[in-house]
């Protein structure tokens, strides 16, 4: 009966993997004309491992997925990763891989961007282009006849661009399908677009480039947008009241740019919001209270800033965060009943008046004792010496005292002397 039931075992692990096996061996070769462009794109001319197994995509700097077509099965996705510097991205390669191709991504692959605008088929059918760190310098306007895609990442790569003010708004405006786009650290410049033709757009990252002027009451077409990033820009000027109207926001950062004015109270209507970054600007004012009040806020960073009174938040909330900054602005302080100095990190204590206590100056005796203090004394060995190791005021005070009663002693005796004369 063991044996039996062994056996049985056996089977049902077996089967699944010999099924599996017959399956791969029976499957449809790669499209020839295909493989010849994966060659050319750095599959390795001898290679007789199938690109499209997860076991060569693992091993190999050319990894791609297929589909189970017959006479011959194509390629649908392509990831080119740490590729040679001498790989060249061919107009011959797209064109015969333009046909099935969905989803095509490099990371780290140094080589030769495309020079020819994408073939037709390959400009219809992508959905999904990722360049991180690779193709040395991608032209804005190859990008731009993508106009199909629901993902678009380009980060790390810099953008070859004309440097028109609306060269962000070129690239975007036929994909009317994007759902996230990222273009980070690409050298763009110019403005933000002030019309958006994405409307399924969740998920916008800008964040390292260029881009100038303010942020426009229409960024709020994107309704749908959870993840905005505009930090480390050169945006300025307020930020915009209709950010209220953004309802879906869990990540807004706006770091890093030269935004000025208060925080407006709109912030408030952001229910999901649960990273706010607002840090390194020029943002002023007393920090809003309702901040307070958002349950899903997670991280708040408000730091390098010049907002001034009083911290509006107790022990409480600030232990619910997992991220709170607020130092760097001069003219905050807190609240010493409310908070402790390890709550409200890098901020000033409030006097009784609600003004920042400031720390006393420092001097050369105290910075010394705060590099060599090795712990003793209680101080009374300084009664004689100033902040130079040298005499007290006290003393060069005696001393001044008796030099000049001295000199008053021998004017009079000289006088005395003119006088009898």
């Amino acid at each position: 009966m063991g044996d039996t039931t062994a056996v049985s075992s056996l089977s049902r692990v077996l089967l699944p993997l010999l099924l599996h096996i017959t399956i791969l061996a029976a499957a449809a070769p790669l499209d020839p004309q295909q493989l010849l462009a994966l060659r050319a794109l750095g599959l390795g001319p001898h290679s007789r491992a199938d690109p499209c197994t997860a076991v060569a995509a693992a091993a190999a700097a050319v990894s791609a997925s297929c589909d189970a077509g017959a006479p011959f099965r194509r390629v649908t996705s392509l990831a080119l990763t740490n590729c040679s510097d001498t790989t060249s991205v061919s107009a011959a390669a797209l064109e015969a891989l333009a046909p099935s191709l969905r989803a095509l991504a490099f990371a780290d692959c140094p080589a030769a961007p495309p020079r020819a605008l994408p073939p037709e088929q390959l400009a219809s059918g992508l959905r999904s282009f990722s360049c991180t760190a690779s193709l040395r310098r991608l032209p804005a306007v190859w990008l731009s006849h993508l106009a199909n895609l629901t993902e678009l990442t380009v980060a790390n790569t810099p953008l070859a661009t004309s440097g028109s003010p609306t060269e962000l708004a070129v690239v975007v405006s036929h994909m009317d399908h994007l759902a996230r786009l990222t273009i980070s650290n690409a050298n763009l410049s110019g403005f933000l677009p002030h019309h958006w033709h994405c409307p399924n757009l969740t998920h916008l990252d800008l964040s390292g480039n260029r881009i100038t002027g303010a942020i426009p009451d229409t960024l709020t077409l994107l309704a749908g947008i959870t993840h905005l990033n505009l930090s480390s820009n050169v945006l300025n000027g307020p930020i915009p009241n209709s950010i209220g109207d953004l309802i879906s926001l869990t990540t807004l950062d706006l770091s890093n740019n030269t935004l000025s004015g208060a925080i407006p109270e709109t912030v408030s209507t952001l229910p999901e919001l649960e990273v706010l970054d607002l840090g390194s600007n020029h943002l002023n004012g007393s920090i809003p209270m309702f901040l307070a009040e958002m349950r899903s806020l997670r991280e708040l960073n408000l730091e390098n800033n010049d907002f001034d009174g009083m911290v509006p938040f107790s022990a409480k909330f600030l232990s619910r965060l997992r991220v709170f900054r607020a130092a760097g602005n001069s003219k905050l302080c807190y609240n010493r009943s409310v908070l402790s100095a390890e709550v409200a990190v890098g901020v000033a204590p409030c006097d009784k008046y609600g003004f920042p206590v400031l720390p006393p100056p420092a001097t050369a005796r105290s910075e010394r004792s705060a590099d060599y203090d090795d712990g003793g004394g209680d101080g009374e060995g300084d009664a004689g010496a100033d902040t130079r190791g040298g005499p007290s005021a006290t003393v060069l005070g005696v001393a001044i005292g008796l030099s000049c009663l001295a000199f008053l002693v021998i004017l009079l005796v000289c006088l005395c002397k003119v006088c009898r004369r």
